[in-house]
């Protein structure tokens, strides 16, 4: 409630958007009544809370001519902080890892919020093994034979179509010390497909190979990860569920609807953002994704993947 307040107050964007809705002061009382604000604000406006200039933005992926989502960041050392919290959280810690990113490298896009994130984690890890991969080719099998050989606690982060595409591959090593973290859908790159029948082709060739999945987004500084049934937010993350034909009322665990998130570590932009993603809240706050919402724009880190 007190970063509700900070924001109305000094977001002028929130602040009149609250005020369209007749929300205010006066009105909110409790965190179930307030207002979210829809994620395509983020594409139309700069989102900021007081006044500062950014240490770096934020840009979306998404096609040519598309109008990309884009998030102001007031200090970079918060979100890499942030980020580490969350991915603890989940795995451990991160020095415990060798860091293989299936993306595009971090010089061709530097406004990568996932890149970003990824390249910090191997600043951290300081394994010398660490390494980008902006394609597929004979060199990362050669990589992974050797972890594979070393029994190295490999951490293989990618976008969702490049793991698919290296995993099509029958060749490609896998050890029990090996983790595949994916990081999206198939937008943009061929028909979507459920979390459960990408697993399932990620499997086809490797049983046994262990899964895990990121959910986190241009306009979040907070991830959410699954590693068992469902994703579990950061500490600094919550999610909720709004009704599809009523987007100011919050419905129940087990419900599906559209995905609210409060981000407290959204404390310099918006913590209050309506998604455009269709998923069910479980009453211990874990969560499920299962797509997005009819006409959503295209978007997403996979259009990063060529």
């Amino acid at each position: 409630m007190e970063v509700w307040k900070y924001q109305y107050e000094n977001n002028a964007l929130y602040r009149n958007y609250c005020e369209l809705l007749h929300f205010g002061p006066d009105t909110i009382r409790q965190v179930d009544e307030i207002p979210y604000l829809p994620i395509a604000m983020f594409r139309q406006h700069d989102v900021k809370t007081g006044h500062w200039e950014s240490q770096k933005v934020f840009r979306s992926s998404g096609t040519t001519g598309s109008i990309q989502s884009k998030h102001a960041i007031r200090n970079l050392d918060w979100y890499h902080d942030i980020a580490q919290r969350c991915f603890t959280g989940a795995f451990g810690a991160l020095e415990q890892f060798t860091w293989i990113g299936l993306l595009p490298s971090y010089l061709e896009r530097s406004d990568s919020s996932l890149v970003e994130m990824v390249h910090y984690f191997m600043s951290v890890s300081k394994h010398h093994e660490n390494i980008f991969f902006p394609k597929i080719d004979d060199q990362i099998i050669h990589v992974l034979e050797r972890l594979s050989q070393q029994k190295v606690q490999t951490m293989l982060i990618g976008v969702s179509f490049a793991l698919l595409d290296l995993f099509d591959r029958k060749d490609v090593p896998v050890w029990d010390e090996l983790l595949l973290i994916e990081t999206g859908g198939m937008k943009g790159r061929g028909q979507e497909i459920t979390r459960d029948e990408l697993y399932i082709q990620l499997r086809k060739y490797n049983k046994n190979v262990r899964i895990a999945s990121e959910y986190g987004m241009t306009e979040l500084l907070s991830q959410a990860y699954m590693d068992n049934e469902h994703f579990v937010p950061g500490p600094t993350m919550r999610v909720l569920v709004r009704d599809i034909s009523d987007p100011l009322r919050l419905i129940g665990p087990r419900q599906r609807g559209i995905i609210n998130i409060i981000d407290l570590a959204n404390i310099d932009t918006c913590a209050f953002i309506a998604t455009d993603d269709v998923g069910i809240v479980y009453p211990d706050g874990s969560f499920d994704v299962l797509g997005r919402v009819d006409n959503s724009d295209l978007r997403g880190c996979n259009l990063m993947y060529v």
